[in-house]
């Protein structure tokens, strides 16, 4: 693809680039297109509303400021991808900086700044070819030094979410071959590589750049003014490698944790467009006119997380238990009111591997009771960490612990505050609550299930399962390594620490006035890809 061009652009199924992987399928929107390997199928991804407005056609038109509304981290907010954790670090990580590799509406992968992934025989050394005519914000050409800087700072930091992608990789041998060529050798063989990069944290920093209050990046807009806790001013980059784009002069993103203060702020016009309605919102606002609600059908999940090494977790037969407490269909009706799809414990429902073939999990009261008698767990009283960080977490929460009464299980529900949620006692409670996007499986495992995962929210440590995942990630025959992951997902689904109960859309606000959005099943807000949107 040449530089400058919109990989967004459509672009004739035969003439893709298949290299990657040799898995192509015909996008599900116009703007769905370029180079690139699918990660899993989506069919049915937007809600019917959001299907027609993204498909209704009209001309861009040029400047205004799009001002976001968002949850919001406090004082934890940053610029750093290594210090990202909340979901507005992740909408300015995708405003700021590019990835190698985006998340197309559909759930597939398009190229970015990376053009191709090219493996060696046995899958244990890939050459990664970079788009060129890229250049930073402050005028310097990105290359090959810009992408092996971030993987050696990702794989020096302590606190980047996507340390677990990295971990394969041999840096010590990676080689620069050209201003934009990098060749990766790896520690074992991963068959497809391209998915590892399509994590946020893994946006691309600019070779030695340190001052993260005034960060530089590629992407399609330019940090200017920065409070956390508070928001945001990005300004428009009038040298981005997408020709044509941006349409809007500036973003403006704001933080309002409380849900109800967003959707005001939307109504009354001081913001464009909001992230998370509370499901109640959106159904409210579907049967009005004011505003646009956004559907991102997808494998989003807000489940339930168990620690597999503290009381009472630590016993397999009482995560078993509250896994069978569980009335699913009850949850997605009360908690999300009626949107998404009933969960089996498994994550990534509709993506590439998903082991689709296990028995559902119905609610069993009865087959609960006699677990928790055979731990010796009967009259469980547990505090379960729960916020409104998330939309209908505390709802499922509330929920859940009603159905577990039916068990003789007492369940007293901690609402945090919604701002701090993630960064207090997050991966330290034995009984709490959790958000993951959609995500490719092999990464959401590497990210959350193997012993040395940042987000080991169930504490799941197995050096056996962490062979087992390796050597799944490692197969190039696809039966068998289809075989492999239903083997890594089945131990999960016996004895793994997470209560997934349902699937979640993202239920976004947006303004009438906002244009060119397409609802995404990966992230809020169209995956914030604001370099498309423009105000009517």
């Amino acid at each position: 693809m040449a530089s400058g061009s919109d990989p967004t652009a459509a672009t004739p199924q035969d003439e893709r680039d298949s290299s990657t992987s040799g898995l192509t399928r015909r996008r599900l929107l116009q703007r769905a297109a370029a180079a690139g390997i699918v990660v899993g199928s989506a069919g049915g991804i937007l809600g019917a509303a959001g299907n027609a407005w993204a498909t209704a056609s009209a001309t861009p038109k040029r400047g205004g400021t799009l001002r976001i509304g968002m949850v919001g981290g406090g004082q934890s907010e940053t610029l750093d991808p290594n210090l990202a954790v909340s979901t507005i670090d992740t909408c300015r990580m995708l405003t700021l900086y590019d990835l190698l590799v985006h998340a197309r509406p559909d759930l597939s992968i398009e190229m970015r700044l990376a053009t191709e992934f090219l493996p060696n025989k046995d899958a244990t050394r890939w050459t990664i070819k970079l788009r060129k005519g890229v250049v930073w914000h402050n005028g310097k050409p990105f290359g090959a030094d810009d992408v092996m800087y971030t993987l050696r700072r990702i794989a020096a930091s302590k606190t980047n979410g996507a340390l677990p992608a990295v971990q394969p990789f041999n840096l010590a041998g990676m080689r620069k071959v050209n201003a934009h060529e990098v060749e990766l050798p790896l520690h074992v063989p991963v068959a497809d590589l391209a998915p590892a990069f399509v994590f946020y944290p893994m946006v691309i920093v600019q070779n030695g750049w340190k001052n993260f209050r005034k960060p530089v990046g590629t992407g399609a807009f330019m940090a200017d003014k920065f409070k956390p806790g508070q928001g945001s001013l990005f300004t428009r980059n009038p040298h981005y490698w997408v020709s044509g784009l941006p349409y809007v002069d500036a973003v403006e993103i704001s933080s309002i944790p409380d849900s109800q203060a967003r959707l005001n702020a939307l109504l009354s016009g001081q913001v464009d467009a909001v992230e998370q309605l509370t499901f109640a919102q959106a159904k409210d606002q579907q049967g009005k006119s004011q505003i646009r609600v956004l559907v991102g059908n997808g494998p989003q999940i807000v489940p339930i997380t168990m620690s597999a090494d503290l009381k009472p977790f630590n016993d397999v037969r009482v995560r078993q238990a509250f896994r069978l407490m569980a009335d699913r269909p009850a949850l997605i009706k009360g908690a999300q009111f009626g949107y998404g799809e009933i969960g089996n414990d498994l994550a990534g429902k509709g993506l590439k591997w998903y082991a689709s073939d296990l028995p559902q999990r119905h609610q069993d009261i009865e087959k609960a009771k006699f677990l928790l008698k055979k731990a010796g767990a009967e009259k469980l009283k547990v505090t379960l960490y729960s916020s409104t960080a998330i939309a209908g977490m505390l709802e499922s929460a509330t929920i859940f612990a009603q159905q577990a009464k039916q068990a003789g299980v007492s369940v007293n529900v901690n609402n945090g505050p919604p701002d701090s949620y993630f960064t207090s006692k997050y991966l330290k409670w034995a009984f709490g609550q959790t958000n993951w996007p959609a995500i490719p499986i092999p990464t959401w495992i590497n990210e959350s299930l193997t012993s040395k995962a940042f987000y080991n929210e169930t504490h799941w440590k197995r050096p056996s399962f962490d062979k087992l995942v390796l050597k799944a990630q490692g197969e190039k025959d696809p039966a068998k390594a289809k075989e492999l992951w239903h083997e890594v997902q089945k131990i999960l689904y016996d004895q793994g620490g997470y209560l997934i109960w349902g699937f979640a859309p993202f239920l976004d606000g947006v303004s009438k006035k906002v244009q060119g959005v397409v609802p995404s099943g990966f992230f809020a807000l169209g995956n914030f890809d604001f370099q498309h949107f423009w105000l009517k």
